[in-house]
């Protein structure tokens, strides 16, 4: 849901909230007391302030029609990882270093999850190995993904001189007909033994 949509929904919202809210408050058969006046001056006549809108906070991980952050390379400038060739998930993982990744120095990873199918639960996970180390600021999981839409996580990667050359990152997402999955390769070929 994007997030101009989910403005709207949450003003509508409170516009129904606020008319109930005057609605329960007239006085009824029973007696009730009348409420007593807004200390604005506003009368029963005026319709409800408009509801502010809501913060932005995405409800989801960037996507592509969201603006980047400055920290998020374009999708144009990231590589595709190689799929595998029975690749039961239909979504295309998408890579870029910021830098070189050499031996036994930290490169940051910019990874982009982008289905080509809507799903659920998308969740991105790089695999522990010896002579890699992974870290990231949290885990890329996604309860509803949209079509095309690009979902990111970035990691610090760095891999030890006897380390492999590669790095292995499990895809998974729900789809209708059941759940998919691939491991997808990234090359660090390009990284030098000492």
């Amino acid at each position: 849901m994007s997030t101009a949509s989910l403005k709207i929904r949450l003003a509508a919202a409170a516009t129904l909230l606020g008319l109930a809210l005057a609605a329960c408050s007239q006085p009824g058969p029973t007696g009730d007391k009348p409420p007593a006046p807004a200390p604005t001056g506003d009368t029963p006549s005026q319709s409800p302030p408009p509801a502010e809108p809501a913060p932005d906070v995405p409800a989801e991980p960037a996507s592509v029609s969201e603006p980047l952050l400055a920290s998020q390379p374009p999708l144009e400038s990231m590589k595709t990882a190689k799929a595998p060739a029975k690749l039961s998930v239909p979504v295309d993982l998408k890579y870029r270093f910021d830098t070189e990744p050499l031996a036994n120095q930290p490169a940051m990873l910019h990874l982009a999850a982008v289905p080509r199918v809507a799903g659920a639960n998308l969740r991105v996970s790089v695999k522990d190995v010896d002579g890699i180390q992974v870290a990231a600021a949290g885990a890329l999981n996604v309860q509803k993904a949209s079509a095309n839409g690009a979902y990111r996580q970035q990691y610090s990667v760095t891999r030890q001189g006897t380390g492999p050359a590669e790095l292995r990152v499990l895809v998974t997402m729900d789809l209708p007909q059941g759940s998919g999955f691939g491991f997808f390769s990234i090359p660090l070929d390009s990284v030098k033994d000492p």
